[in-house]
């Protein structure tokens, strides 16, 4: 059995040790602070060193960031003007003028049942006739107004009468088979049709799918010229970067003789191209948020939900500003460097 002064011993070489791994920890992370430092340092200084390397670095990645958010902003726009044409559009089946409310009210009642309809909202024959007649009235010119008062009588006395209207909202207006099915079998509208068809497709659609395909191809026109604006941006900066290797090309030499680490050779150029990417995110953003403000008096109703989106989350916008114009920076940073290593 091991004497209590033993123990003892053990206990403080175990201390010891433990003291001496705190200490290494505690140094090898004081290390990592004053390189990072001092490659945020260096980096910073490049930046600022090659001013006009980096306005024209930072001039195309702006233009590619703006390219990318107007596509994204004109896309939700379209997609908002859309929404806003499918709200106001419905469909329309007409019930006999002889039918009674009860029977249109069962009607109404099995038809919202269906999956693919919204809402459906009636219109009496006596409505549907005034409205007609107001319609009519209004396009009339030239008559006093006895002649109209008298002409307005003689319409409303005339045996031609409009049948009950259901005027029905789909949650997607290219699909109304299931419309088309209950009003060609079900028992409780078959015999209670007007001669009149029904109306399953109206003008608006083919506004809806005019838009929609303006929309296809803003987005992929954006979506395309981004990427090309990306390639030039992601050349700009590779070439942007090599100049300032080869401006530091003896300093890199001495750095990697006396062992520097690589992450002390590259972190500097990483961090100038970030910069880059940074000061490009705000350019871009300012210049998004005031395009977009510019435009919302001319299109108020179509680019106001956007406006608001881009208000209220504006901190994602921005985050994803900033991480667009970083990623390419560093993407091109490393690309230059890697390949002047390798050829070293």
């Amino acid at each position: 059995m091991p004497s209590r002064k033993t123990t003892k011993e053990e206990e403080k070489a175990v201390a010891e040790i433990s003291k001496e791994r705190l200490r290494r920890i505690t140094k090898v992370h004081r290390h990592h602070l004053r390189t990072n430092a001092r490659v945020l340092k260096y980096g910073a200084k490049s930046f600022v060193r090659n001013t006009w390397l980096s306005v024209a670095a930072i001039a195309i990645m702006a233009v590619t960031l703006v390219v990318l958010s107007a596509t994204i902003i004109a896309t939700h726009a379209m997609g908002t003007a859309i929404n806003k044409i499918e709200q106001q559009v419905d469909m329309s089946v007409y019930i006999k003028q002889g039918a009674t409310e009860e029977q249109v009210e069962r009607i109404i009642g099995r038809m919202t049942q269906l999956e693919t309809v919204v809402s459906v909202a009636k219109t009496s024959p006596d409505e549907a006739n005034k409205e007609a007649i107001q319609k009519i009235l209004a396009s009339v010119t030239g008559m006093s107004e006895e002649e109209k008062k008298v002409y307005e009588q003689n319409l409303y006395d005339a045996p031609n009468k409009l049948p009950w209207t259901l005027n029905i909202k789909l949650i997607n207006l290219n699909d109304t088979s299931e419309l088309e099915k209950f009003v060609a079998e079900d028992e409780s509208i078959t015999n209670m049709l007007d001669a009149r068809p029904p109306s399953y497709s109206t003008g608006h659609r083919e506004t809806i799918d005019r838009i929609a395909a303006m929309m296809n191809r803003i987005e992929m026109v954006g979506l395309i010229a981004a990427g090309v604006f990306a390639i030039i941006a992601i050349l700009v900066v590779f070439n942007t970067i090599r100049m300032a290797i080869f401006n530091r090309k003896e300093e890199i030499y001495m750095m990697r003789l006396v062992g520097a680490s690589r992450w002390f050779i590259v972190g500097p150029f990483v961090v100038e191209a970030s910069f880059y990417g940074v000061v490009a995110a705000i350019i871009a953003g300012v210049l998004s948020y005031g395009i977009v403000f510019a435009l919302k008096d001319n299109f108020g109703s179509t680019l106001a939900p956007t406006f608001d989106i881009m208000t209220k989350y504006w901190y994602f916008v921005a985050a994803a500003l900033l991480v667009a114009g970083i990623l390419i920076g560093v993407l091109s940073s490393l690309l230059a460097i890697r390949r002047y290593l390798k050829q070293k």
